[in-house]
């Protein structure tokens, strides 16, 4: 097994960008003239990344090709390509050579080999990355006209390396979905105006939504030393497993009104599930006639003037005459609205009125 393919792999698993150097060692080790990794869904071939090349023209999954020759083959041939065909009937899960199954002088349609002929390559080994129902994914070494050796020997570098390969693409697509799921239950939080931080095993605040941050420049909540370790007010209810969490109370921090908080293990690498430390999602909240609820957006995120003008709207005043409550002229009001509408992500004022399962704010 090529030694430094395993590196270069190793760090593609973490960062995506990172194929490139993949490929790009892979082409210098077998001397192929490109190297491409391509979806395949039954109807077009695609390069993985395929929204970032219809944009750019440009994919650390392709490398080899002009910006020229990918626009051709992404504007022209990608539902056309007759080695793309010819692979799904062969399925090849092991390398092989696409000039040992299908000879292209037969191909009734020509564009695709006259596209790769322009390129200077005559031949590709092939070999199946992924498969799963409805596509797979393959990777692809386009060989110029190299002697039958040459060719055996780029063969052979693919079968040595191919299972190994296989396994770092997979992992690095389970890396890709588990940070996508994080990401979505972290978004679905802040929409649901629960406050928020992402943590590392020991509690080091990785990331947070911006009603994480209101209560940490509120002195709700904070951090303490350069890994930005979490502490919570020694008042707060804590519920998890998170052994962690008893050190993070710190009488230097007092909530306004006593927090709830939840902290839920999650593995951000699932090659080393149940293997590693996990990572903690922590949630803030407070408890509302003996019941814990989140902390809505709004009490956390406005200013005392903005919560009076908000509690106005949301029982029925239009925004002039909540203005008017408040004691600000119109066009004052109408400024003050604006600003409660971008800190709680709303359109008008017929949206907070439906929303039944957000409390009235008390003006501080």
């Amino acid at each position: 097994m090529d030694e430094k393919l395993v590196l270069l792999a190793m760090e593609a698993i973490n960062d995506s960008q990172k194929w490139s150097q993949v490929l790009a060692h892979m082409m210098m080790a077998t001397g192929a003239k490109a190297a491409i990794i391509t979806l395949r869904d039954g109807k077009t071939c695609q390069i993985v990344d395929d929204e970032a090349l219809l944009t750019e023209y440009h994919s650390p999954l392709v490398c080899g090709f002009s910006i020229q020759a990918i626009a051709h083959y992404m504007q022209n041939l990608r539902t056309r390509d007759t080695w793309a065909d010819v692979q799904c009937t062969h399925y090849p899960e092991r390398p092989m050579l696409m000039s040992r199954v299908f000879d292209p002088a037969s191909a009734p349609d020509q564009s695709f080999f006259d596209w790769v002929n322009a390129a200077g390559v005559t031949d590709t080994a092939v070999f199946e990355l992924e498969r799963m129902p409805g596509y797979w994914t393959a990777c692809n070494l386009f060989l110029g006209p190299q002697s039958a050796a040459e060719k055996q020997a780029a063969l052979d570098y693919a079968a040595d390396n191919y299972c190994f390969l296989r396994k770092a693409w997979q992992t690095a697509q389970n890396m890709v979905h588990v940070e996508q799921a994080r990401h979505a239950a972290f978004d679905q939080l802040a929409r649901m105006s629960i406050a928020a931080c992402i943590t590392g095993p020991n509690g080091e605040v990785e990331r947070s939504n911006a009603l994480f941050d209101v209560l940490l420049s509120e002195g709700q909540v904070g951090t303490c030393g350069p890994k930005r370790r979490l502490l919570v007010p020694r008042a707060a209810q804590q519920h998890g497993a998170a052994s962690w969490l008893a050190s993070a109370a710190s009488d230097t921090i007092e909530a306004k009104e006593p927090l709830d908080v939840w902290a839920t293990p999650f593995s951000p690498d699932p090659l080393y599930r149940d293997q590693r430390a996990p990572s903690w999602i922590v949630t803030f909240g407070k408890k509302r006639d003996g019941v814990p609820c989140p902390l809505p957006l709004h009490e956390v995120a406005l200013t005392a003037q903005e919560r009076r003008l908000f509690d106005a709207v949301r029982a029925g005043a239009t925004v002039a005459q909540a203005g008017e409550v408040i004691g600000v002229k119109r066009s004052r009001a109408f400024d003050i609205w604006a600003e409660i509408k971008q800190k709680l992500g709303i359109r008008n004022a017929h949206q907070i009125r439906e929303q039944s399962t957000v409390s009235v704010a008390k003006a501080s």
